[in-house]
């Protein structure tokens, strides 16, 4: 008994510990603050000890699949994405212990097998957790993204039909539109201006980090227009009537899904009021 209060304790305060440790920021370091400019940014900052001990545990563990696209929709980095499935496995192995140790408090000794076998169980399941958040969160996030990009090939194709450039076009169109989506469009073609390529090929990278189809297919059109001189405004505006539909689609779709699935609690709620008018008949019957 005396082992498992050990390792209750000594679980719940490393998931204490690894939580706040990525909760509450570090303080300013004003020397390496100094040491930055006088090197004209050559040298990074000193990095907090939490987070070079999660980039070791990172590098440590590179068998570990990496969502690296949900990751770069989202804005998240890898360090901290194994930060939470390591502070959410902690505090799933910690919760069994911890509630085991109240319950032997209180008078009642349970095994140590049962409360040995849930903990490492939820401690699996609380440590793949953060996939399932990142995963909903990314088709949530892409989705949105969809949205937006139907209405940046609209503002391409009018700028188009201003007398825009393909390569004006498309950087006018991201600077109009507003949101979390133009920006990153806006800032993937600042980043191939500055690095003296094409905007088609940021639009290819920014699809390749996101997996987001269509943006690639934009970047495909955008290159035939800046390489063969072709005419786009048809095919952009063919392109985003046709996102219409498959968003159309894929909305009434999910709306007859969530139909469906209202059967079930309405069937049950009709068979509990059903239940309820002839159980006093049955009860004077039998009773």
């Amino acid at each position: 008994m005396n082992l498992l209060v050990l390792l209750a304790g000594s679980l719940g305060g490393l998931g204490v510990f690894a939580a706040m440790s990525q909760l509450i920021p570090g303080g300013p370091r004003l020397g390496a603050a100094l040491e930055r400019i006088h090197a004209a940014g050559t040298q990074e900052l000193q990095q907090p000890p939490s987070r070079v001990l999660v980039r070791q545990i990172a590098a440590a563990m590179p068998w570990l699949p990496v969502p690296a696209a949900d990751l770069a929709l989202l804005g998240q980095d890898r360090e901290r994405w194994v930060a939470s499935k390591i502070v959410c496995g902690l505090a799933g192995l910690g919760a069994v212990p911890l509630v085991t140790v109240i319950v032997t408090s209180a008078g009642y000794r349970p095994g140590w097998s049962i409360p040995a076998v849930f903990s490492v169980l939820l401690g699996g399941a609380m440590f793949f957790a953060p996939d399932l958040v990142t995963r909903v969160n990314a088709a949530e996030r892409r989705t949105d993204f969809r949205y937006a990009l139907t209405s940046y090939l609209d503002l391409v194709v009018l700028e188009r039909g201003a007398g825009a450039g393909p390569t004006e076009a498309l950087e006018a169109g991201a600077r109009i539109g507003g949101g979390w989506a133009f920006a990153r469009i806006e800032a993937a073609l600042d980043a191939a201006r500055k690095a003296g390529r094409p905007p088609w090929e940021g639009l290819a990278a920014l699809a390749g980090q996101t997996g987001i189809s269509e943006l690639s297919d934009l970047a495909d059109i955008a290159a035939v227009a800046g390489h063969e001189g072709a005419r786009i405004m048809q095919t952009l505006a063919a392109r985003a009537e046709s996102m219409r539909a498959e968003a159309l689609a894929a909305t009434k779709a999910q709306a007859g899904s969530r139909s469906t699935t209202m059967v079930v609690p309405i069937a049950l709620l009709g068979a509990g009021f059903l239940l309820l008018l002839i159980f006093p008949i049955v009860y004077r019957t039998f009773g």
